[in-house]
């Protein structure tokens, strides 16, 4: 997947974490970290195995599903006897498109999260999704030439938005838009969904202490090898940091997810605002809530979709729903916000201040935060 923001790519990962332990005997500490595996972002994966040689097994592995998945859910590119997002946004109003089995699984997930969501996080909104890129790479070509999208361009996209201009044949393996215009963007979820089968495929080779982090999804493949928590940090939401630089940092135990969506991560500068990249469903404009939101999840996947969808709300309703959805789906999903004095909201519970930036969070997250 290409969106020409590869000038930022070191800086996009927006968590870090630390690993220092003492390890079980006879395991070693190895990492690897790549930047052309695919999603155009940063993969790195940190295992403690026996020796280089079983750590190198699982590498192999991970770039060969990381490829995969990149492949299948990419919106932009073809490639060869591969039916994928951008085969059947090609065949919009035309026919439908057999696809494999995950794809057919990320657009269920999808469906049903654009329910719970009530419409913050819909995948059909490709259309307007389009509209904000155009203008994104027209101000990385020419900084001084920048735009915004009109009103009337994005409502007249949105219309052909909606999941019911979507037909998922689960016994054929089909996808149909029946609507010529209307087009998927699967990036909410997409690197959420590959972080979270790739892990389990991992575990399953063996893995058991370890974690893998794909451009600020991350996942958590056991405990450290003393059998204690992984200290995660969230990092200060502005790009002129250093990357490694922290707001705040969680322990967390294994198999945990945690995946941040922030303004500093794909955006340009028009008449002196911010135009990133998370766009309100409802106002069709960027988000103007917190600087960064993080969710801490059992399921990496709901982790990648829980993160925009909050990003797009108030604090209030987006603990409302969160507690909404874990009663539904018991998935232990917590939220981070961080927020900077123009957008700290007047009443916060559960909040610390760093720096300039205000740090508040779920209930169920107070025994976690290492400030």
């Amino acid at each position: 997947m290409k969106n020409k923001k590869w000038k930022l790519l070191l800086f996009v990962c927006s968590l870090c974490i630390s690993s220092g332990c003492t390890q079980k005997q006879n395991l070693e500490k190895h990492s690897m970290t790549a930047t052309n595996l695919g999603f155009d972002t940063v993969i790195s994966f940190t295992a403690y195995t026996k020796n280089e040689k079983e750590f190198k097994k699982y590498e192999n592995e991970l770039s060969k599903q990381i490829s995969y998945y990149n492949k299948i859910f990419d919106r932009y590119n073809s490639y060869e006897g591969i039916n994928n997002i951008k085969t059947i946004n090609d065949n919009a109003g035309k026919k439908p498109v057999e696809v494999n089995e995950d794809i057919i699984d990320l657009l269920t997930i999808s469906k049903e999260y654009a329910e719970l969501t009530n419409g913050k996080f819909d995948i059909t909104l490709g259309s307007v999704m389009d509209l904000w890129r155009e203008a994104r790479e027209q101000a990385e070509k020419n900084p001084d030439n920048t735009f915004v999208p009109s009103m009337e361009d994005l409502e007249n996209a949105k219309e052909h938005s909606g999941w019911d201009k979507v037909q998922i044949d689960k016994e054929k393996n089909t996808v149909y838009l029946t609507d010529p215009k209307t087009r998927l963007d699967v990036g909410a979820i997409a690197k959420g969904y590959a972080i979270d089968k790739t892990s389990q495929h991992l575990k399953e080779l063996g893995v058991e202490h370890g974690f893998l982090n794909g451009g600020g999804n991350i996942r958590l493949l056991g405990n450290k090898p003393d059998d204690s928590n992984w200290v995660v940090g969230v990092q200060i939401p502005d790009l002129t940091q250093q990357a490694t630089d922290s707001i705040s940092s969680l322990s967390l135990p294994g198999n945990t997810s945690i995946v941040t969506s922030g303004d500093y991560q794909r955006f340009y500068v028009y008449d002196g605002t911010i135009m990133h990249h998370i766009i309100d469903p409802e106002t069709l404009q960027p988000a103007r809530y917190a600087r960064s939101v993080s969710i801490v999840c059992d399921d990496g996947t709901a982790s990648d979709i829980l993160s925009t969808a909050l990003f797009t709300m108030s604090q209030e309703d987006g603990q409302a729903l969160l507690d909404k959805i874990n009663k539904e789906k018991d998935i232990h999903a917590s939220a981070l916000w961080v927020y900077d004095k123009n957008t700290l909201p007047k009443h916060l519970e559960n909040s610390y201040k760093n720096q300039e930036y205000t740090i508040s969070y779920s209930s169920s997250l107070k025994e976690k935060i290492v400030k």
